[in-house]
């Protein structure tokens, strides 16, 4: 899945704070300076952080986990989840918050990202923090992958994990919205996006005369959460490119939206191999960490 808030690109994010730099398959990031679905993060602009290890190539949020990629990856192909260093994402997210705020809902400030060991695949990868969890400025819409862009949100944090490959990166955005109301709607845009995910990656592949393999489908649901993993032929931009699943989870509580994202690229003969029948219960544990 592979950041301009609406994905700088992945890489934006991640690089622009250094997540996407160095992954670059997943990203999220503001469009206001970069580039361009349902299975793991990538590279473009739209993550934050930048681990040392791999070059990133995308981010995600149009505000970068490396495809669905400036959160950030490591050398991998440019996806719009590839961090590439410690720094904080350069994702581009929502635009400037909204005058006088209502009292949310929810709570009032995003609490910490989840521990490491509470990532999915996180007996695999090892995952390790890159960096503690950022503050990013917002300027625009935010992107997630090429299919989910989202609103102005009042704030913005980041927490980028390098997996033990140094080219797989899992991002955690967690987003701010003026109240309960603005954040479900947020959450709905979301769900309404990934539905058409297949649809909307089918026709990019198209455009970059790339077979048209890509599968989206829902993996998990909770009451106020979604996981989907992405199957295809990555397009490089957001993206990596190149054969990868990208995995997205999406969770709502009061007036945070949190959207945590990681990918897995093909190496050699070697294909994603994740299990996602344990999508469940990384629904579950997102929405106990935003209740904290």
């Amino acid at each position: 899945m592979s950041m301009s808030w609406k994905r700088r690109s992945r890489h934006a994010v991640l690089a622009g704070t250094g997540l996407l730099a160095a992954a670059v398959v997943y990203g999220v990031g503001q469009q206001a300076s970069a580039s361009a679905t349902d299975a793991p993060a990538a590279p473009a602009a739209g993550r934050a952080a930048t681990p040392e290890a791999p070059a990133a190539t995308s981010a995600t949020q149009t505000p970068p986990v490396a495809a669905t990629t400036a959160p950030v990856r490591t050398t991998p192909p440019a996806r719009t989840t590839a961090p590439a260093s410690t720094t904080a994402p350069a994702t581009t997210r929502p635009s400037a918050a909204p005058s006088t705020p209502k009292s949310p809902a929810g709570p009032t400030k995003p609490g910490p990202a989840l521990d490491a060991d509470e990532l999915p695949d996180s007996a695999r990868q090892q995952w390790k923090p890159m960096g503690g969890v950022r503050s990013l400025p917002l300027g625009g819409e935010f992107q997630l992958n090429e299919c989910v862009s989202l609103g102005t949100a009042t704030a913005w944090q980041q927490q980028g994990f390098l997996g033990t490959s140094r080219e797989i990166v899992a991002v955690q955005d967690t987003l701010t919205f003026t109240d309960e109301a603005a954040a479900k709607a947020a959450y709905r845009r979301t769900v309404d996006a990934m539905k058409r995910c297949q649809a909307t990656s089918r026709t990019l592949q198209q455009q970059h005369d790339l077979p048209r393999d890509a599968r989206v489908d829902r993996t998990a649901t909770t009451a106020d959460g979604t996981a989907w993993q992405r199957r295809w032929t990555g397009v490089q931009g957001l993206s990596s490119p190149g054969d990868q699943a990208n995995h997205v989870y999406a969770v709502q509580r009061g007036s945070v939206l949190a959207l945590l994202h990681f990918d897995e690229v093909a190496s050699g003969s070697t294909a994603p191999s994740y299990d996602f029948r344990g999508d469940t219960a990384v629904l579950r544990t997102l929405d106990a960490q935003l209740g904290k």
